[in-house]
This record gives C-alpha cells, structure tokens and sequence, in this order.
C-alpha cells in the first residue's frame, strides 16, 4: 500500500504543477491599450496576416489599438513615418536607405521582414508564345512599379 500511495502523490503534485504551469498560457488580459499607428505602401496580399489580425481582434486581445492606413507610395509613407504621422511604415527596406542617403538626422530602422522572396509580379495582356524569356522584354515599352 505504501508503493500506491507514494505513485498517486508523485502523479498528484506532477498534475497539479502542471495546471500551474499551463494556467500562465492564457490569454493575456490587460486594461492598458497602446495606440500603434501603421502606415503601409499599397494593399498586399502580403500583409494578409496582419489585415486577419486586425479583423479577428488578435491585436486588442494583447492591448494593442491598431490604426492602419494606406499612403501610396514609399516617398510618401516615409515622409509620413518621419513627420510622426505614423509609428511604422511597411515598405521596401530600399526606402529607409534613400532616407539615410540623403543625411537625415532622423534615422529609420529596419526591424522585420515580411517576405522571403520579392512581391513583385510580372503580367501580360496577351498569353505568352512559347517560354518566357527576358530578353523579350527588350525595346519593350511596360509599366513599373
């Protein structure tokens, strides 16, 4: 009977520092809310997960206040980033090194990636004749971004 006994405490106290333990993985409840102004360059599917986030609540569950707002363009959304306008500008890493260029004594950081790989798309009116090669694109007159 000892042996018994000894095995149900050992698997009490495992089960009850377990509850402990997982009762910290809750959701984190808070009355503080935090205004976070972004600014992005264009709608993306890209910023996909954020836009859900934004829907779901996900961020006003962590006490976050999510105001987000499209100015079209880098030299715009920066120049919105750098008058306060907004607390982060999601845009190309190339947009902080033309501000950085230019001497500004008010430095952008770089803190995240979104993607892997570049977002950008090349598309045609007319269905491609045989495989694709750039050197079609040569005397090419198209429209960039």
């Amino acid at each position: 009977m000892g042996k018994w006994k000894t095995r149900f405490t050992a698997v009490l106290a495992v089960s009850l520092m377990m509850t402990a333990v997982l009762a910290g993985c809750g959701p984190k409840k808070t009355d503080q809310v935090t205004k976070v102004r972004i600014g992005e360059v264009t709608r993306s599917i890209f910023y996909a997960p954020e836009y859900v986030a934004i829907n779901k609540g996900f961020f006003k569950e962590e006490g976050l206040d999510i105001d987000l707002t499209t100015t079209p363009g880098g030299d715009k959304t920066m120049a919105t980033l750098l008058s306060g306008g907004i607390d982060v500008a999601l845009v190309g890493s190339e947009t902080s090194i033309y501000v950085s260029q230019q001497g500004s004594d008010d430095p952008v950081i770089n803190f995240s990636q979104l993607t892997q790989t570049d977002g950008t798309f090349l598309v045609a009116r007319k269905p491609l004749e045989g495989k694709f090669d750039w050197n079609k694109l040569k005397g090419v007159t198209f429209l960039g971004q």
